[in-house]
């Protein structure tokens, strides 16, 4: 067995507007189509590497809240980006909530940034130090 790559990353979503709105424009992914399931919709976002950001709609049934970091589970999903601190300065414009500052892990060899989408995923923006 090999693994390839990721294919794609599930997200639900609470509030479809805003979660639209935050992937396409905030973030800048380019929304694709959306495939009706009944019960639920999945509207897909394309990720540079080819990979796929996929927005669970149940209507109005999702509930619940994010768990905290320390609870099993996923815990955030990272984007590698370039200037970390630049990119967190324009999401401070658009009103995101930042949840840890732009910061160097030596130990790690990276620059990170975590902040929330509008369903409280924890989401990280990193870069190689």
């Amino acid at each position: 067995m090999k693994i390839q790559k990721i294919n794609h990353v599930s997200i639900n979503v609470n509030d479809v507007a805003k979660s639209l709105d935050f992937y396409g424009r905030v973030l800048g992914l380019k929304q694709q189509e959306t495939v009706d399931c009944g019960e639920f919709d999945i509207i897909y976002f394309g990720l540079p590497d080819g990979s796929r950001l996929e927005l669970f709609d149940y209507h109005g049934k999702n509930t619940g809240a994010a768990r905290p970091d320390s609870e099993i589970g996923l815990r955030h999903l990272a984007f590698e980006v370039e200037d970390v601190a630049k990119h967190e300065a324009y999401l401070r414009t658009q009103g995101v909530e930042i949840t840890l500052a732009t910061c160097d892990l030596p130990n790690l060899g990276a620059r990170v940034m975590l902040f929330l989408d509008p369903n409280n995923v924890t989401l990280e923006f990193c870069e190689p130090l």
